[in-house]
């Protein structure tokens, strides 16, 4: 993992072989980011890729080893147990040009990704939700 820092935010390029939520993670700790959101494109050789079935309160999971276009990835980065959390959905492509996306539980980048953090100054929680069975932002204001 490679990255610069632009004031608050961040710029990061995931190399062959990084694991990206691994890589976030350990950005978010070094540097003490409570609470970002991030957006990137790129590639991957693989992903494992939900669906969170709210009947079951369980994810369907798709693990696929192949090389991917990340056409969209979105998500971001809070606090969960203590430590940092990545929340990420992504649409990926395939060789043939279809696409399919979904909650992505964990991808390694082939031959680059390339994700813009933007961080927050304020430190965001995730506490379990017993209706949901998920672990959510914890938001103190209601609308």
């Amino acid at each position: 993992m490679r990255f610069k820092r632009f004031g608050d935010d961040w710029q990061v390029r995931l190399e062959s072989g990084d694991a990206l939520h691994d890589s976030l993670v350990r950005l978010a700790a070094r540097e003490g980011i409570g609470f970002a959101a991030f957006s990137g494109l790129g590639a991957v050789r693989s992903a494992s890729v939900a669906y969170y079935n709210v009947e079951t309160r369980a994810y369907e999971t798709l693990d696929v080893e192949e090389q991917l276009e990340v056409t969209s990835l979105v998500g971001n980065v809070s606090i969960r147990d203590g430590q940092p959390f990545v929340h990420a959905h992504a649409n990926l492509g395939r060789r043939d040009l279809s696409v399919f996306g979904g909650h992505l539980m964990a991808a390694v980048a082939h031959s680059t990704l390339e994700i813009w953090v933007t961080t927050q100054a304020d430190r965001v929680e995730r506490l379990p939700d017993e209706e949901t069975g998920l672990a959510l932002l914890e938001l103190p204001e209601a609308g």
